[in-house]
């Protein structure tokens, strides 16, 4: 059983996950009568997933990027660096 720490980090949630998690919270948070305690909770969870869902369109854009420059090189008829 995962110990509490490591069900709060979002860590091993995917993006589509961590982006319904998030609108969710959403929900919650525009409820008027959410408590004081439970609201501070719920916003440092969608800090730590919105960081999370950043960290991923980051390293999504960079592998797109890649993709693209080695298939530039392709059509320019070089050989594209290896990917290992």
């Amino acid at each position: 059983m995962a110990s509490s720490d490591d069900s709060d980090h979002p860590s091993g949630l995917g993006y589509a996950d961590a982006l319904a998690e998030l609108e969710a919270i959403l929900d919650d948070l525009e409820d008027d009568n959410i408590d004081i305690d439970v609201l501070a909770g719920k916003v440092e969870r969608a800090s730590l997933l919105i960081r999370l869902c950043r960290d991923r369109i980051a390293s999504a854009r960079t592998q797109v990027d890649r993709i693209v420059a080695d298939l530039e090189q392709l059509g320019n008829g070089t050989d594209p660096p290896t990917l290992l």
